[in-house]
């Protein structure tokens, strides 16, 4: 079993919904950020998801394209986030999911990528402009790409990704890009019942969730949220200041009282 699954056959067990944080790499800058990975580690966070800097990260809302943005414009390049996140594995013990676009796997090469990945204990990616169809495309050396849905997602997509038995599947809360924003409560819980119907894959909702009390909404749907723009927000505000990793740890206490 993958440790993806281990975590959340554990979560299951303690009934808690998972935490997942989004942190780009590196950003604002190494120490920074792995201080910032700490805290969240230290709050009680289940699951990180490290992205690498993109130019034209089309999935993603204002504040995580700055820092795109900002990484691109420092040189970070999925070699160099690589190498970040080898520094983190041997800093903390949290599961790390690589999130990258597309462009940067393809051209360092799909197979050399994989076997990197694998060589410094990453076994699971996220792509978002990756189409359901061609997941299979990015997968060996025993890494599996976690498929996404969103409300917009067809059933008959729904169900091609059930049959996948995914360590778990993302399930997008809104048909537009990363945010803070307002959640259409009902209407996504009816997406969660519908995608549930197709699979026993633990569900993580993310996109838009900023706030815990958000999250007790969906705790019998989903069985993990992600929160990325919420704590992009906080370091970009905080980035000056030394207490920023006790703010990221309060807050990711916060969230994961919220989930027990």
């Amino acid at each position: 079993m993958s440790i993806i699954k281990d975590k959340f056959k554990e979560l299951k067990n303690k009934g808690e919904m998972g935490l997942i944080a989004f942190m780009m790499s590196a950003i604002p800058n190494e120490d920074l950020c792995l201080d910032c990975i700490k805290a969240l580690e230290q709050g009680g966070c289940d699951l990180l998801e490290l992205g690498v800097p993109f130019t034209d990260p089309v999935a993603d809302g204002k504040v995580l394209e700055r820092f795109h943005h900002q990484g691109v414009n420092n040189g970070l390049d999925l070699d160099r986030c690589l190498d970040f996140i080898d520094k983190v594995k041997n800093s903390t013990n949290i599961p790390i999911i690589l999130f990258s676009y597309l462009n940067p796997i393809y051209k360092k090469g799909i197979d050399k990528c994989m076997s990197e990945l694998k060589d410094i204990g990453i076994n699971n990616v996220i792509v978002p402009d990756l189409p359901l169809d061609e997941l299979s495309r990015l997968e060996g050396f025993g890494v599996e790409v976690i498929p996404m849905l969103a409300p917009s997602s067809r059933k008959d997509r729904m169900e091609l990704v059930g049959k996948r038995n995914a360590d778990f599947i993302y399930c997008v809360s809104s048909r537009g890009t990363t945010g803070v924003k307002s959640l259409e409560e009902e209407e996504i819980k009816q997406y969660l019942s519908n995608v549930n119907m197709y699979t026993d894959s633990p569900l993580a909702l993310g996109f838009g969730i900023s706030q815990p009390k958000q999250a007790k909404q969906f705790k019998n749907l989903a069985d993990a949220i992600v929160i990325g723009s919420h704590f992009a927000n906080l370091i970009e505000r905080n980035n000056k200041k030394n207490t920023l990793p006790a703010i990221i740890e309060n807050e990711t206490i916060s969230f994961k009282q919220a989930l027990i």
